[in-house]
């Protein structure tokens, strides 16, 4: 048997104490991004947030940006090297088709945002770090005037957080487990925006699909368990058809695009999205046969 040499060993130990160190500090940075993300929340409980519309006309909610702008870029710092250097640009693109989509549908009476398709996409491709970074870039963005939607950065955390890990485990395999999925973030987001609009907002938001919140006002007689019912409803159906929109679009991306967002640290992920094919796979040809090697 042939042993291993005694300078192997400490070769050894000395790579995995260094990729240890290379993990730790990515981990660091996003624990570290969470954490001002909490704090800008907290920083929108206070009395005065709720009656700031400006962003930079107050001291306040001009902390708040900052906070979630720093938390933005540690969360792209830590996936510097374990990506494409392209890769790390998407959550900028999917920040945009967010505050795209949502400002087609923030004045309509639907009790839908779609604020959080770019999110759901960048969190598949790119996984669950990105995918936070895509929702704290969405409401950075959006956040640069109108002081509103800074208080629902943890809302776009969250999402990007669950896209990205369930996407990792395989868990938009089917239609009915995106369904189901779907409903379990709406849920959680739900659950969260109702928290934003009790404390952050005292139980009135400046922006809401009014039509469902006076029909439940109507039926309980009580507007803020209205406000709360509509955020839950509003959610649990967004969070349903932004998956299902997420899904089919990399499912049924053609493959000239489908190749540059392809690589090898997502593709097997990407393939267990509704059973994509691999857009990198060599296509058959009709009629071609194997050659067999010719027998004596």
């Amino acid at each position: 048997m042939v042993g291993v040499s005694p300078q192997a060993k400490p070769c050894e130990e000395w790579k995995t104490m260094a990729l240890n160190r290379d993990t730790t500090w990515r981990y660091v940075l996003v624990v570290v991004a969470v954490a001002l993300s909490l704090a800008a929340w907290f920083c929108t409980v206070l009395g005065v947030y709720s009656t700031v519309t400006v962003t930079f006309e107050s001291y306040l909610t001009a902390s708040v940006w900052v906070l979630l702008l720093v938390a933005a870029v540690l969360l792209y710092t830590s996936q510097y090297g374990l990506v494409p250097n392209c890769i790390l640009l998407y959550p900028i693109f999917g920040a945009s088709i967010n505050l795209l989509l949502g400002s087609l549908t923030v004045r309509s009476q639907v009790p839908l945002f779609f604020d959080a398709v770019g999110t759901s996409i960048v969190a598949i491709i790119a996984g669950p770090v990105l995918g936070m970074a895509t929702g704290l870039t969405t409401t950075v963005l959006g956040g640069v005037y109108f002081a509103y939607d800074l208080a629902f950065a943890p809302v776009g955390i969250f999402i990007g957080a669950a896209v990205g890990l369930m996407a990792r485990r395989g868990v938009f395999n089917r239609l009915s487990s995106i369904i189901f999925s779907g409903l379990g973030m709406g849920i959680g987001s739900g659950v969260m925006s109702v928290y934003v609009l009790i404390f952050s907002f005292s139980g009135r938001p400046r922006q809401e699909p009014q039509n469902l919140t006076k029909f439940y006002e109507l039926i309980f007689q009580d507007e803020r368990l209205a406000i709360i019912l509509q955020g839950l409803t509003s959610d649990i159906l967004d969070k349903v058809f932004t998956v299902l929109i997420a899904c089919l679009v990399l499912r049924f991306m053609p493959k000239a695009i489908a190749r540059h967002y392809t690589v090898t640290f997502n593709r097997e992920v990407l393939k267990k999205i509704l059973h994509a094919p691999d857009p990198h796979a060599a296509p058959d040809v009709p009629g071609q046969q194997t050659k067999q090697p010719a027998t004596a």
